[in-house]
């Protein structure tokens, strides 16, 4: 795969040459190193969050916490990330997009160690919620690195394989914690996974270029912040970006967090174990995150997401049926256009910020996570009272506002003037 990307980088570098400062100089081998980097740092985040999920049940009776309860371990994690978010992209914006990711890697990893040391149920909360918080550098930070570092063809090729990355942890960590815990100790699991943030954070310190267009803010004042926030809700190009991030994972995470409760449940009678297998589609997202990019270069970013919100309403209609063959298949349709929307979100969002462009990626990648918190939690209540059909309906209603968005910004979005080259 990596040989066939590094050539369609060369021909997109010959076809913008004229649009980047010293492109003589721009190798495609660098591209090579930025996507390992920042993929291992994207694995490595979502995995070290995410593995937890598995253990919920053993950290139940090993804490003697209610099942009810239980999940708040999570919570903490992602709450504190998206709130962490909103403050790290301007910490990347003042001190380095490479500094960042090794400091937040690293740190992840520190704190981690610390779990199994932990005795007390709250402090373990504390300790995951600190963990989130450490590790919300990194997403913000690598978009921005992209954006500034890789050439404007390819940008949005990287940033898939960034996302790729993401949801390859997300389901590693699963698969990998759920195998092991039969097996040894969740201390031991701590530690892995601990000992994996490390290990990432040496290889993105020796994998990732030196920034060179990178220019630092001055310094990091309060209210500087506030305002800088704040005026990127100006820029309509962002601000309804921030809509669609919100729409994009509050549907993916209602369709994960209530597809084994359907399951398990007339007419299908899965089991949950079995139901799970089906996070193997987040493999998708090696082909599906980069090809969106590679479309979006060529025919646009906003009809292109457009498209991909289209295709997960048939995905989501596929799911009403009664077949399990049919089912699988709208579920897989949905997932692999997820991830092709995500990459797209994250491009588009750092394309179109004029100033302080980490802290408009944090923005939309809070808004992405608050998305799947809110919307999450909301369908479940509309799960419980009207089943799969009415939570179907209200993801449906979700995507046609984003139909409707994305096709607002496409209306006013300029031709590409450098479009992307194929691979074949």
């Amino acid at each position: 795969m990596y040989p066939n990307y590094n050539t369609e980088v060369i021909m997109a570098l010959t076809h913008a040459k004229n649009t980047l400062k010293d492109s003589d100089s721009v190798k495609a081998s660098s591209h090579i190193r930025v996507i390992l980097a920042l993929a291992l740092s994207g694995l490595a985040e979502l995995a070290s969050l995410f593995f937890i999920q598995p253990l919920l049940p053993t950290l139940a009776v090993e804490y003697n916490v209610p099942v009810s309860q239980v999940s708040i371990i999570l919570s903490a994690e992602t709450a504190l990330l998206a709130i962490g978010l909103l403050f790290t992209g301007t910490l990347s914006d003042h001190y380095g997009r490479k500094r960042l990711i090794i400091v937040s890697l690293l740190l992840g990893g520190v704190l981690t160690l610390l779990c199994p040391l932990v005795e007390s149920w709250a402090m373990l909360v504390a300790l995951r919620a600190v963990i989130g918080l450490a590790l919300s550098g990194i997403a913000a930070a690598a978009t921005a690195y992209i954006s500034e570092e890789v050439a404007p063809v390819a940008a949005g090729i990287v940033t898939g394989y960034f996302v790729f990355g993401n949801s390859m942890g997300g389901m590693s960590g699963r698969i990998i914690a759920s195998q092991l815990i039969d097996h040894i100790s969740i201390n031991t699991i701590f530690y892995g996974f601990a000992v994996s943030l490390i290990v990432v954070a040496i290889l993105v310190n020796f994998l990732l270029p030196a920034s060179r267009n990178f220019t630092p803010t001055q310094n990091l004042n309060v209210m500087r912040m506030v305002k800088g926030a704040a005026s990127h809700f100006k820029n309509k190009n962002l601000a309804l970006a921030f809509i669609i991030s919100f729409i994009i994972f509050g549907a993916f995470t209602s369709l994960y967090n209530y597809l084994a409760f359907f399951l398990k449940g007339e007419p299908f009678h899965i089991s949950p174990a079995n139901a799970g297998l089906l996070s193997f589609s987040f493999a998708l997202s090696f082909f599906t995150a980069p090809q969106a990019g590679r479309l979006s270069a060529k025919y646009g970013a906003m009809k292109v997401l457009r498209v991909l919100f289209l295709i997960m309403a048939l995905g989501m209609l596929l799911t009403l049926t009664a077949n399990v063959v049919t089912f699988i298949a709208g579920a897989v349709i949905f997932t692999g256009c997820f991830f092709g929307c995500h990459s797209i979100g994250l491009s588009w969002v750092s394309k179109n910020a004029t100033h302080a462009r980490g802290q408009a990626v944090a923005l939309y990648l809070f808004f992405y996570y608050m998305g799947g918190s809110v919307v999450g939690f909301v369908n479940g209540f509309v799960f419980h009272s009207m089943g799969w059909q009415g939570m179907t309906g209200f993801i449906l209603a979700l995507l046609g506002v984003g139909v409707v968005v994305a096709t607002y910004l496409a209306s006013g979005t300029k031709p590409a003037l450098v479009p992307a080259q194929s691979a074949e």
